[in-house]
């Protein structure tokens, strides 16, 4: 009889599969033992995949604040959202410890504790209320009583003056003229949002496909969306969506919310990681159906 040690670790690998299967079977006590086992494991999966890191075991120069604000044309309040990392790390998630705490606040206002809605350290949120033109977004992490501050002053509102109503694009047509409410061209980019068919009669969503606008020089607010451009990006979406496979049937027709946006750097602490960002964003969108077919 010969063993095998990938054998074994695939067999180990089983047994917490086992273990919950068997644990179905039985009632009572044994299923609620059954879902803890699974949350644990689903929680464990999460923060190995987000590299979880808890924060007690860095100094507060270690940990980077990462957040944006936003803020939707004809909102007024202004979303925070963000997480915290570790120095340069994009891929690992820091979590708090009970002797700290994220807070925000907008224009002064009396400070929000931010919620952490998965219940896990992962991320943070805060709605606030803002209607000054820019508002100036502060967010802060407090440990052991030490305030360091982010703070970020939104750009201005703009809106979409061009196209009005529905827009439409086609794969061998024009490009679309787009113009903003902005004093200057090539500070604001486009992504769609929305859904899309293939030639095989399939469909997919997207959520935020960089269109590649064009910014027109010596047009204040002036773009072009170029058929070719916008036609790439949501192939190479509609690709990714398809485990990357090259023989993904043709986009054939989308409907989409072009949204555009413009950015503003904050300015982080320097008592804590040079890596952090404090980014404020304010957006506007129009429709836009597309058809690779025309």
């Amino acid at each position: 009889m010969t063993s095998c040690s990938s054998c074994r670790v695939t067999a180990l690998g089983l047994l917490p599969l086992a273990i919950l299967g068997g644990l179905a079977g039985c009632g009572g006590v044994a299923n609620d033992i059954g879902n803890d086992i699974g949350q644990a494991v689903g929680e464990a999966v999460a923060c190995g995949v987000r590299n979880c890191t808890e924060s007690s075991t860095l100094n507060v120069d270690e940990i980077s604040p990462r957040f944006t604000a936003t803020q939707a044309a004809g909102d007024s309040s202004v979303q925070i959202s963000g997480s915290l990392g570790k120095s340069a790390n994009l891929l690992t998630t820091v979590l708090m410890a009970p002797n700290e705490r994220l807070t925000a606040s907008v224009d002064g206002a009396p400070e929000v504790t931010m919620a952490n809605p998965d219940g896990k350290r992962y991320d943070y949120t805060a709605r606030l209320p803002a209607a000054s033109a820019q508002p100036v977004v502060q967010v802060v992490f407090t440990r052991a009583g030490v305030r360091h501050v982010s703070q970020v002053t939104m750009p201005p509102a703009f809106t979409v003056l061009q196209p009005t109503g529905a827009a439409v694009l086609t794969r061998t047509g024009a490009a679309l003229p787009v113009r903003l409410s902005l004093a200057t061209a090539s500070t604001a980019s486009a992504t769609a949002v929305g859904s899309c068919t293939r030639a095989d009669g399939s469909s997919f969503t997207t959520t935020g496909t960089g269109l590649g606008a064009v910014g027109e020089t010596g047009v204040a607010g002036g773009y072009r969306l170029e058929p070719a451009a916008v036609d790439e990006a949501l192939t190479a979406t509609s690709r990714s969506l398809n485990n990357n496979d090259t023989r993904t049937p043709a986009v054939a027709r989308c409907e989409l919310t072009v949204v555009w946006s413009a950015r503003a750097e904050g300015s982080t602490p320097a008592t804590m990681n040079q890596h952090g960002s404090l980014v404020g964003e304010r957006s506007a969108a129009h429709p836009l159906s597309y058809d690779a077919r025309l």
